[in-house]
């Protein structure tokens, strides 16, 4: 069984998150039962409900959701059983949104195992962060009915993501001929961006024939998309360019 990542935090148990259902058996066996390890008082003169969330209906389109409308970066999931009768979710699905209207179903729909008793915990750990602000479980398949308790990890994220890197020419591909010559190089970002990030680049190096003592040449980052970008190196007249190296940054807002 997968382990929790060290520095990361639970969200229900903290409740940094809302929690809502497609249905509820009844007001005892609602989402705010779901949260992992969760147990009633055992108080005979009072009912905290049921120990998990229970669907009202055993079908396909039930989930239940955790979300709020800030970007989070989920590393980890947790599941259990109802702890009070055999009840659990033995598969299920997940999707996850970053605009909490738009839902993407995890890995084309990955199927991920559950459960097989009341009390267990089974982790997965998602092999990169699922950046998003909601995520909802969508059970497959169950043992008796529908219920669940949950727990998901995030690692705190910066107000602004920002990654950087180093890249060059690589080849003498711009040392030769003359008039406009340009070089592509392509970046794939670590880890990918929400959003579309804003990209700086910094020339660190220049191995160059200059043309009449004159030195030409730019570099500019084009093609950005949520996963990488590409350098487009320029030179022109007769100036000659054995390589150009860059650092970037790129960052998130």
């Amino acid at each position: 069984m997968s382990k929790v990542p060290a520095g990361s935090v639970g969200c229900l148990s903290n409740a940094l998150l809302n929690l809502r259902s497609s249905t509820d058996h009844n007001a005892d066996h609602g989402a705010k039962n779901s949260v992992l390890t969760f147990s009633n008082s055992k108080d005979t003169t009072r009912f905290d409900g049921s120990e998990g969330w229970c669907a009202s209906i055993n079908d396909k389109n039930q989930f239940i959701v955790a979300g709020s409308f800030v970007l989070n970066s989920f590393v980890a999931i947790s599941t259990q059983g109802r702890g009070d009768s055999d009840q659990w979710v033995t598969s299920y699905k997940i999707k996850y949104t970053s605009d909490n209207i738009t839902w993407i179903e995890y890995n084309n729909g990955q199927i991920f195992n559950g459960n097989s008793d009341r009390n267990t915990v089974v982790t997965h750990v998602f092999p990169q962060p699922i950046r998003a602000r909601s995520i909802s479980i969508h059970p497959v398949t169950f043992q008796n009915h529908i219920a669940l308790r949950w727990e998901l990890y995030v690692k705190p994220l910066k107000t602004n993501f920002v990654q950087i890197g180093h890249i060059s020419i690589g080849d003498r591909s711009l040392n030769s001929g003359s008039g406009v010559r340009e070089a592509l190089r392509h970046v794939n970002f670590d880890e990918p961006f929400v959003n579309i990030p804003q990209v700086a680049l910094g020339t660190t190096q220049v191995d160059s024939t200059t043309d009449g003592g004159q030195l030409r040449y730019r570099v500019d980052a084009v093609n950005v998309t949520t996963t990488g970008f590409d350098v487009k190196f320029t030179t022109w007249v007769n100036n000659l360019i054995s390589d150009i190296s860059v650092d970037y940054v790129a960052v998130e807002h």
